[in-house]
């Protein structure tokens, strides 16, 4: 697993976590690259339980990647605010470290993508199942099992009794 956070009083605490992942729009996946380069690419997701779930093409580098070492970080920005006044960058964020599975069952496939589809296309649920009919058969679906999720936030955020 990955080193403790080392500026302690910037880590948000759990719940401040999970609701950026919960409410973020697009997050960036880190891999180890088949080539030994690191492999970091932006994408949409969604937060379901604990879990990350994306979907992609069924052919590619990502799942290259993936296929070769699961292991995966995940990083949010939930705000972001450049404050040049001040020669820094006022932020929250939220990094998530797991392992990925590609999705081989065709239930879970449809679920997950159903519930992706739902946060993404909030009142348009009638022509969900439709959609995903005519996609299902020519996209991946990831989960990304999140053994250790950290947020962290500007110094500037911090209380100041604690800065």
């Amino acid at each position: 697993m990955p080193p403790a956070m080392r500026r302690r009083k910037q880590e948000l605490a759990p719940e401040d976590a999970i609701r950026i992942m919960e409410e973020g729009a697009y997050g960036v996946l880190g891999t180890a690259g088949t080539d030994g380069f690191p492999y970091a690419v932006p994408l949409s997701y969604a937060w379901l339980d604990g879990r990350i779930v994306f979907h992609c093409a069924p052919a590619g580098h990502k799942l290259d990647a993936l296929r070769a070492d699961p292991r995966v970080s995940f990083v949010v920005v939930g705000s972001n605010e450049v404050r040049p006044e001040i020669y820094t960058n006022v932020f929250t964020s939220a990094i998530a470290f797991g392992t990925a599975r590609i999705v081989e069952d065709e239930a879970e496939k449809r679920a997950l993508c159903r519930a992706f589809a739902l946060r993404y296309c909030a009142g348009l649920e009638e022509g969900v199942d439709e959609e995903i009919d005519k996609l299902i058969g020519r996209t991946a679906i990831v989960v990304i099992d999140v053994e250790q999720l950290t947020g962290k936030q500007a110094i500037e955020l911090v209380p100041s009794k604690e800065a």
